[in-house]
């Protein structure tokens, strides 16, 4: 089958999906809404004001506004799905991994922080095996262990219990949530190399390979923040390298902070594909934010910045490619989040500047 006649349908349907993604004005206005009423009315105007609609307006929570931005990327990713041909199906069945990993660690972290359920489901987005159903049924779990025995993706249930032990001797959840990724992405790179050619090939190997190399950065700054020798946090690092050289991540596990790891990798000629911003000013950008607070998360902030800038470049060049597809899937999910983060704050009356802080988003 050739790429016009595989992708025609779906690219154009996924296009026109692409099309009612909020903009950042959008964005910024439901930032900037001066209480979280005007927030929602704000809302009803967005391609999400039919999914709203089907509220009465005085039953309009963060609680239900969580439930409809969760059912949205749900009802978004089964399109795709059911849009797709079958070829393209089996990629997406791994791509799907992916953001069931994200889940699965959201709700790892919410549990072991013990958040009420309400709370805790502010920051799940159930997507795939792990409906809004399941993810509830697992929190109401009496602990950690009881909730991972109950985790029906055995794949991902295997890697949790492979880093129990270092989870039971450190009570750190890090490890648990390192195996998860390790798994998902491993999956899908496997899949690309053993499967695609040519142009997707291209593509999927830039738009995977660049959230690999960010998931590594991320294993080896949080390892140093936790102070992990460099041979544990080697162990932990994704078997797959993309334009990260494993000779500069190796040097990198060598520095002796969070400071030194960055301006290691600063220094790295990191090809960007076009990118505006070069790898070493998002870099140098988040060193700055760290250095303010010392917290991690203001650099993992803006290395999921890449991954947006990488999904939205790829994502509206030739239309006959699995990168419109991949990319829309990665912007969809940034955009529920960014909902997600702009209710809490708006409902905790935290003030726009401290919002957009958390944001996955174009500046």
């Amino acid at each position: 089958m050739s790429s016009v006649a595989k992708y025609a349908y779906i690219n154009a349907k996924v296009r026109g999906m692409m099309g009612r993604l909020l903009t950042k004005e959008a964005i910024d206005s439901l930032i900037g809404a001066e209480s979280f009423q005007t927030m929602v009315r704000l809302l009803e105007q967005s391609p999400y004001g039919p999914r709203l609609a089907e509220l009465p307006f005085e039953e309009i929570n963060s609680r239900n506004l969580d439930r409809v931005f969760s059912e949205d990327f749900i009802e978004a990713f089964n399109v795709v799905y059911r849009s797709s041909p079958n070829e393209v199906r089996e990629f997406l069945d791994r791509v799907r991994m992916k953001f069931e990993a994200r889940t699965l660690k959201t709700l790892i972290r919410v549990k072991v922080a013990n958040l009420p359920l309400e709370e805790a489901m502010r920051y799940v987005i159930p997507v795939g095996t792990l409906t809004m159903d399941l993810c509830e049924e697992l929190l109401r779990k009496k602990d950690l262990r009881e909730m991972v025995d109950a985790i029906p993706i055995e794949i991902f249930k295997e890697a949790i219990k492979e880093g129990w032990r270092y989870y039971e001797e450190t009570e750190n959840v890090f490890p648990l949530e390192v195996a998860i990724d390790k798994t998902a992405f491993e999956e899908i790179w496997r899949y690309i190399e053993d499967n695609m050619k040519g142009v997707d090939k291209q593509v999927a190997e830039h738009v995977v390979g660049t959230e690999i190399d960010t998931i590594n950065i991320k294993i080896v700054l949080r390892g140093k923040f936790l102070g992990l020798d460099p041979l544990t946090i080697q162990k932990l690092l994704l078997k797959v390298n993309y334009r990260l050289r494993k000779e500069f991540l190796q040097k990198s596990l060598e520095a002796k902070s969070v400071n030194e790891v960055i301006e290691t990798l600063a220094a790295y000629p990191y090809h960007m594909g076009g990118i505006v911003k070069s790898f070493q000013t998002i870099l140098l950008e988040a060193l700055r934010k760290y250095e303010k607070k010392e917290l991690l998360t203001g650099i993992e902030v803006e290395l999921d910045k890449l991954i947006y800038e990488v999904s939205k470049k790829a994502g509206f060049g030739n239309p006959f490619q699995i990168g419109t597809i991949l990319c829309y899937l990665n912007l969809k999910w940034f955009e529920i989040k960014n909902l997600k983060t702009i209710v809490v704050g708006k409902e905790e009356k935290i003030i726009p500047i401290h919002i957009r802080k958390y944001l996955i988003q174009k500046e």
